[in-house]
C-alpha cells in the first residue's frame, strides 16, 4: 500500500503508474494535499483563499460529472481530470474572491471565470484556491514565506504559487510574469517555472500589469508535470520536432552578469559543463550587452507607463487602499510622456528582431534564473535582473531546479528559447532537468 501521506511531495508523473494499477487514487492525491495545507499554512502563508470543504465538494462533483463522460459513446480527454491546481489572486474566478493582492478589492467577486480557468475546468481540474500575490503582481508583498527557511522570500510576484508546489500543497499552479514573476520565485523555491511566448495563452479575466509584455507562468516539480499543464492552456503543437541532433545551447550570462552572486556564476559555469558532458554543443551567439542591457531597463519604464494608466483611476480616489510601491509604479509611470513611452517600445522591437536572428539554428540560451539564492523577507521580494530582457522580448523562458547554494537555498538555472519554440524547450528542460539536479 503507498505511504498517503507522502503523495503530496510527489511529481504527477511519479504517480501515474501508481494511479493506473488503481493502488492510489486521484481523491488519495487529493487527501494527502489537503492534509499538507492544513499543516503548513499558519507558517507558509501561500493562500490568499482556500476552503477544504469546498474543494471536496468541487472533486466530487467533478467526479460525478466525469463517470458521466466515460459513459459517453466518445468520450473526450479530460488531461486534468481530479488534479487540484494553485490560481494566482490576479486571475478571476466567478465563485471563490479574487484580490489582486490588494486591499482594495476585498471580497471582490469577478462576473465570470478568466479563460484559463474556463480551459482548465474543461480539462478536468478544479481550483484548489487563490494562491497569494504581490499587489497587482508588482512587488507590494503578501505575507507568504519562502517554504525551505522562513526567514526567505519566495519571490514575487508569483509567491503563493511558487511556494504551494515547493511545498507539496499543489502538484501545479499558474501565476504571471511582466518582469521575472514566475521564472525568479521558481527558481527561490526549488520548482520548474515556464513562462510561455508572449500571447500564447488567453490573458482574458487576468488583471492587467502591463499588457504588452504580461504572460502567464505554469509552475511544477517536474518538467513532464508542467508540460502536461502546458497542453491544455498552449494548446497541442500540430507537430513539434524531436530534437533528434546535439543540442545546441548559446552561453549567455547577459549584460548584468556582475549582479550575480558567487553560488550563482560557479552554478552557470558548471551547468554549461554539463551540458556539454551531455552531449550539447555550446555555442557563441551574437547580442549587443548594450542593447540588451537597454532593453532590460526599457522593462520597467514600459510597465511603469502601461500600470499607470490600467490603475490610476484607483490611485486618484483612493491612495490609502494602495501599497506604497504601488503608489511609486503609479507616479513614476504618470511621469512619463508617450514619446518616450514609445521610443521605449522601439528599442524592445529593435531588440527582438536581433534576438530572432541570433536564435537561428540555436535549440536554447543558457543563462541565471536569478541573482542567486532567496534573500531574507526584509530584502523585499528579489531582483528580476535576469528576466527583465526576455520577458520583454516575449521569448519562452524556463527555469530548472539547480541544486542548493553556500546557505541552504535552492538555486535555479534559465533557459530561453526563440519565439514560438515552447514545447522545444519544454522538451530540452525535460532532458536536462536531471542533470541540473545534481
Amino acid at each position: 500500500m503507498a505511504d498517503l501521506s507522502a503523495l503530496s511531495a510527489q511529481t504527477l508523473t511519479a504517480l501515474s503508474g501508481t494511479l493506473a494499477t488503481g493502488e492510489i487514487t486521484h481523491r488519495d492525491i487529493l487527501e494527502s494535499q489537503l492534509a499538507r495545507i492544513a499543516a503548513r499554512e499558519p507558517d507558509v502563508q501561500a493562500w490568499a483563499w482556500h476552503d477544504a470543504a469546498q474543494v471536496r465538494r468541487d472533486f466530487e462533483a467533478q467526479q460525478e460529472a466525469l463517470h458521466r463522460v466515460q459513459a459517453d459513446a466518445s468520450p473526450r480527454p479530460l488531461p486534468l481530470a481530479g488534479l487540484a491546481i494553485g490560481i494566482k489572486d490576479i486571475i478571476d474566478t466567478a465563485e471563490l474572491p479574487t484580490q489582486y493582492g490588494s486591499q482594495a478589492y476585498r471580497q471582490y467577486r469577478p462576473g465570470a471565470d478568466a479563460q484559463v480557468i474556463q480551459r482548465l475546468k474543461a480539462a478536468g481540474a478544479i481550483v484548489m484556491g487563490k494562491t497569494v500575490t504581490t499587489e497587482f503582481a508588482h512587488v507590494h508583498a503578501g505575507p507568504t514565506v519562502n517554504p525551505h527557511n522562513f526567514l526567505h522570500t519566495p519571490g514575487g510576484s508569483s509567491s503563493g504559487s511558487a511556494a504551494a508546489v515547493a511545498d507539496g500543497m499543489v502538484a501545479l499552479a499558474l501565476g504571471s510574469q511582466t518582469g521575472g514573476s514566475t521564472i525568479r520565485p521558481a527558481a527561490f523555491c526549488g520548482i520548474v517555472g515556464f513562462k510561455p511566448t508572449y500571447a500564447r495563452v488567453d490573458l482574458s479575466g487576468v488583471l492587467p500589469l502591463s499588457a504588452s509584455m504580461d504572460t502567464m507562468g505554469l509552475m511544477g516539480r517536474s518538467v513532464a508535470d508542467v508540460t502536461l499543464l502546458s497542453s491544455v492552456l498552449l494548446g497541442h503543437p500540430a507537430h513539434v520536432a524531436s530534437i533528434a541532433h546535439r543540442p545546441r545551447i548559446a552561453w549567455y550570462p547577459g549584460p548584468n552578469a556582475d549582479e550575480a552572486d558567487t553560488d550563482s556564476a560557479e552554478r552557470l559555469v558548471r551547468a554549461r559543463e554539463q551540458l556539454r558532458m551531455q552531449g550539447a554543443d555550446l555555442v557563441e551567439i551574437e547580442l549587443s550587452h548594450g542593447e540588451f542591457a537597454a532593453v532590460g531597463r526599457s522593462n520597467r519604464i514600459i510597465m511603469a507607463y502601461e500600470a499607470s494608466r490600467q490603475h490610476q483611476a484607483l490611485y486618484r480616489s483612493h491612495p490609502e487602499q494602495l501599497g506604497a510601491s504601488t503608489i511609486k509604479l503609479i507616479e513614476l509611470g504618470l511621469s512619463i510622456n508617450p514619446e518616450q513611452y514609445e521610443n521605449e517600445r522601439k528599442q524592445a522591437a529593435r531588440c527582438r528582431l536581433m534576438f530572432h536572428t541570433a536564435m537561428q539554428g540555436v535549440d536554447a540560451l543558457l543563462t541565471y534564473s536569478a541573482t542567486g539564492q532567496a534573500p531574507l523577507t526584509a530584502a523585499g521580494t528579489g531582483a528580476s535582473t535576469f528576466n527583465r530582457i526576455w520577458t520583454t522580448l516575449g521569448a519562452p523562458c524556463l527555469t530548472l531546479p539547480a541544486g542548493l547554494g553556500n546557505i541552504g537555498l535552492p538555486l535555479g538555472l534559465q533557459l530561453v528559447a526563440a519565439h514560438g519554440n515552447d514545447y522545444g524547450l519544454l522538451q530540452l528542460g525535460e532532458r536536462f532537468e536531471a542533470v541540473f539536479k545534481d
